[in-house]
C-alpha cells in the first residue's frame, strides 16, 4: 500500500459505488471542490499517517484520511455520509488494506452542512 497514493485508492472506491454515484454523480475531489460546484459534493484528504515499529524497523504506516460530505440539505449530508461509511469501513483486497472509521464530526460553514469522517488505513 502506497501510503501518498491511498486517497487514490479511495476516491477509487467511492466512485465505484453505484449508491454514492446515485446521490452526489462523480463530484468527489480532492482537498476542496472547483469554485462553483453546486448540489451535494465530497472532499477528502490524508492527514496525515502514523507508523508502528519492530525491532527490524517500520512495521506498519497507517495514513489517516478524512472524507468530508458538502450538502445544502442536514438530512441528505447525514445520508451520504452513511453510505461513505458503509462503503469504506472494512477490509479490502486490492490493495490488501483495513479501513476503519477513527472519528467524525459535523458543521455549518457558508450556508452548507458539512459531515466529517476520519477514516485510519492499514495493510494487512
Amino acid at each position: 500500500m502506497n501510503m501518498f497514493g491511498i486517497t487514490t485508492e479511495i476516491r477509487g472506491i467511492l466512485l465505484a459505488s453505484a449508491s454514492i454515484k446515485d446521490v452526489i454523480g462523480h463530484k468527489i475531489y480532492p482537498i476542496v471542490a472547483p469554485d462553483g460546484t453546486d448540489g451535494d459534493f465530497i472532499v477528502y484528504q490524508r492527514d496525515g499517517y502514523r507508523q508502528e515499529y519492530s525491532k527490524m524497523g517500520v512495521a506498519r504506516q497507517i495514513p489517516i484520511v478524512y472524507v468530508s460530505v458538502i450538502s445544502d440539505n442536514y438530512d441528505r449530508s447525514n445520508k451520504i455520509a452513511s453510505l461513505i461509511y458503509s462503503e469504506l469501513e472494512g477490509s479490502f483486497k486490492n490493495p490488501t488494506m483495513t479501513i476503519h472509521l477513527e472519528d467524525s464530526t459535523e458543521d455549518y460553514v457558508d450556508n452548507k452542512y458539512v459531515q466529517v469522517l476520519q477514516f485510519s488505513i492499514s495493510s494487512l
